[in-house]
């Protein structure tokens, strides 16, 4: 993972049901990402715009307005806990945290070259916490 990940930055990322990023050659889709700073942006748009109230997925905005101000930062580590909650740290001082604590789903993340999920392609990835699979 490191060789593929390690020194690349996010170019562009997407959010709906997943979230993709596009990093080097590859692509990072998860189902649950956290940052630090989240209590801090949902506060701040709370207080000072007033569409963040009536939206849908209010932690999606948080998240998507500091996904956007990592685009072309430098990843400079990478770790895997136990449970295989992938942590990327940038050249800023960010942290995202790729979690695999969602129930609902048949995958958490997965690395690969086409963007689609983990059962049509992955180079790794993660079904179930605690456990990954690499291809071959």
């Amino acid at each position: 993972m490191n060789k593929k990940l390690l020194g690349e930055f996010i170019s562009r990322f997407s959010v709906g049901d997943t979230w993709d990023m596009c990093i080097g050659n590859f692509w990072l889709s998860a189902h649950t990402i956290e940052f630090k700073e989240e209590s801090k942006i949902t506060a701040f748009l709370k207080e000072n715009y007033n569409e963040f109230n009536y939206s849908v997925d209010k932690e999606d905005v948080s998240k998507s307005t500091i996904m956007a101000a990592n685009l072309r930062k430098t990843i400079i580590q990478i770790s895997l806990d136990k449970m295989k909650n992938l942590t990327i740290d940038f050249e800023n001082g960010s942290t995202l945290k790729i979690l695999t604590n969602t129930d609902v789903v048949d995958w958490q993340w997965c690395i690969n070259l086409s963007g689609k999920d983990p059962y049509m392609d992955y180079e790794i990835a993660c079904f179930w916490a605690g456990e990954t699979k690499i291809k071959e």
